[in-house]
């Protein structure tokens, strides 16, 4: 057995309860010898079977934020590290949590270094939570440090949660337009297909113009069923390629709507730095971090430079001031920050205020796009509706005559 391997037990504790959960030994009179020390008196060991070390990559940020927080809580209370993830282990039995949690304990068993171990264990998108673990143990203030890592996923989450709802009515008016139009064409509009033939279809030019629409729906749907999903995967395979990243990129901080999205970009970019910054972490080392955090490599680009200026003794509001799209709200107050000595909470400052603004316009923007498609898809099934009751119309005035 390894040095990390870990054994589960139950033993009686000091005051005569039992207590559950895990503890690493290379062997299992090591764990059990471990336990004594400790004041436990064991009464079950067992080892616990090694994870696949893809197991925990699915590890979701809420679980990520959910964890980090009940650290933060544990550490506060007075545990130390290895009791608090027991704790969760006993909490969170057979949950990709305990199995995270369960990687975390060996991997600080194993001698591994705090940081490391959160930076490839828990959350290894987000470079911001291993560089603030570290600055928490550099400062003596793990617990805090723990605490804003969790509180700037929870905002992430919240964020998304907040764009997806914005836009979820839009996208529902838009696809159930769709579905109606396709009903029309698809069993009204052939149904009158007899009474067109009969009349003869110079008389309900309209109506033809749907028959054929129709037509070419029944008779070809599988082709463009087929043609539409093979643009999709082209399009998918490109992406996955990277062949999409730099035209989407320079279209989402570069397009009209470039305010709102290089505030999204670079708020979230300013509130990593705040938080490191705030927990003690120096500055070129929380600047590379963030940088990487950012999901947009053009905003990457943009921003590595002011790492490189930083270095060289230029201030960060000067530095910020020079990148293309940055805020100017929040160079002002990193100004602020810089002359009164509060760098770190004036960068999360900031940025929260640039998220918010932002999705205020995407959120006023949905408001109005709703009622715009409503709008705009009705007046699309009311010409069609239109169209069809003036075809019948003239069908029957002809026959008439």
């Amino acid at each position: 057995m390894t040095d990390a391997q870990s054994f589960s037990y139950v033993a009686l504790g000091a005051d005569g309860r039992r207590v559950r959960g895990e503890v690493p030994g290379p062997s299992e009179q090591a764990a059990f010898e471990r336990l004594r020390r400790q004041g436990l008196s064991p009464l079950k060991l067992s080892p616990v079977r090694t994870q696949a070390r893809g197991g925990d990559h699915g590890l979701g940020d809420r679980e990520s934020a959910e964890i980090l927080l009940s650290l933060a809580d544990l550490l506060s209370a007075g545990a130390d590290m290895r009791s608090s993830l027991n704790v969760l282990l006993s909490r969170a039995q057979g949950s990709r949590v305990a199995n995270a949690c369960r990687r975390l304990l060996r991997e600080i068993s194993a001698g591994q270094a705090l940081d490391a171990a959160f930076a490839k264990t828990l959350a290894p998108r987000h470079g911001f939570v291993a560089a603030l673990v570290a600055a928490g143990e550099a400062s003596g203030d793990l617990p805090q440090a723990l605490r804003r890592a969790g509180e700037m996923l929870e905002a992430a989450i919240k964020l998304r949660q907040q764009l997806v709802a914005a836009l979820a009515y839009p996208l529902f008016v838009l696809l159930s337009t769709l579905a109606a139009a396709g009903v029309i064409l698809l069993a009204v509009v052939p149904s009158l297909e007899p009474l067109v033939s009969e009349g003869g279809e110079g008389s309900a030019p309209i109506l033809s113009g749907l028959l054929a629409a129709s037509r070419l729906l029944r008779e070809h749907g599988l082709v463009l069923g087929g043609g539409l999903g093979g643009v999709i995967a082209l399009t998918l395979a490109l992406g996955r390629a990277g062949l999409l990243a730099g035209p989407l990129d320079r279209m989402w901080l570069a397009g009209p709507w470039r305010r709102t999205t290089c505030a999204l970009a670079f708020g979230g970019f300013s509130m990593s730095l705040g938080a490191m910054l705030s927990a003690g972490a120096p500055m070129s080392e929380a600047l590379r971090l963030a940088i990487g955090a950012v999901r947009s490599d053009l905003a990457k680009t943009r921003l590595r430079i002011v790492l490189q200026q930083v270095r060289q003794g230029v201030s960060l509001s000067q530095a910020l001031q020079a990148v293309k799209g940055f805020p100017p709200t929040i160079v002002r107050l990193v100004s602020v920050g810089e002359s009164t000595g509060a760098l770190g909470r004036m960068l999360q400052r900031s940025g929260k205020l640039e998220e918010a603004a932002a999705v205020r316009d995407i959120e006023a923007a949905a408001r109005l796009l709703g009622p715009a498609l409503i709008v705009l898809l009705g007046g699309l099934i009311g010409l069609m509706m239109a169209g069809l009751l003036s075809g019948v119309t003239e069908l029957g005035q002809a026959a008439l005559n």
